[in-house]
This record gives C-alpha cells, structure tokens and sequence, in this order.
C-alpha cells in the first residue's frame, strides 16, 4: 500500500509541476488527467474517502465538460483535488472520476475518462 500512497503523491506533484505549462479552460485538472494517465496503479483505500467538499461550478463552457473535484490519498491523508474543464471529444461522454466500494469493504479510486458513446 506504501508504493500505491507514493504513486499517488507523484501524481499530485506531477500535476502541480505541470499546470504552468497549460492555459484555457481545465487546463490544471487537463494535467492531473495527463499525469495519471501514465501512471497505472491502482489507488485503494481502507476507509471511505471524506464527502465531496461543496463548491461553486462555473457556468458551462462551449467544447467541454465538467470533472467536479475528488478527494485523493498523499502521504496517507485525504487530499481535495479541484473540479476543472475537460475539452470534449466527438463521439464520447466523459464519465468522471469517482471513488468505489469493492466487495472487500475497501474503496478504489476510478480514474475520470472518456466512454464510447453508441
């Protein structure tokens, strides 16, 4: 679980280190995505993550779609990751990140990303 905390935390830092480098809409939670999506361990949790903190949601942007913020584990500590714009893609519906229960009773974090759309 030690190596899955580690993995965590360098996403966050990635994310952090890699949000000047983007501009527009999302484009903080644009390098989360980016980060996570290179590393591919799974995030798994004893206890139920906190419950989502309630925040003002910017009006709609044309071309994107709203992530809203998740709680994330660094260091064995919850940490709030903020909600952003996610440019749309033709043809998907963008299914956000989430935490789940697993029949063990712990919880696994699921990645927001993008679903066919039939």
């Amino acid at each position: 679980m030690t190596r899955t905390l580690h993995r965590a935390a360098l996403v966050l830092m990635m994310t952090s280190a890699s949000a000047g480098c983007l501009r527009g809409p999302g484009a903080r939670f644009a390098a989360h995505v980016a980060a996570t999506a290179i590393i591919t361990a799974a995030i798994i949790s004893a206890t139920a993550p906190p419950p989502p903190r309630v925040v003002y949601v910017p009006p709609p942007q044309p071309g994107y779609t709203w992530q809203p913020g998740y709680w994330s584990v660094q260091n064995g500590q919850w940490v709030w990751v903020e909600g952003g714009w996610v440019p749309q893609e033709p043809g998907y519906a963008w299914a956000p990140a989430h935490w789940e229960q697993m029949p063990d009773g712990r919880w696994r974090f699921v990645p927001g990303q993008w679903v066919p759309v039939s």
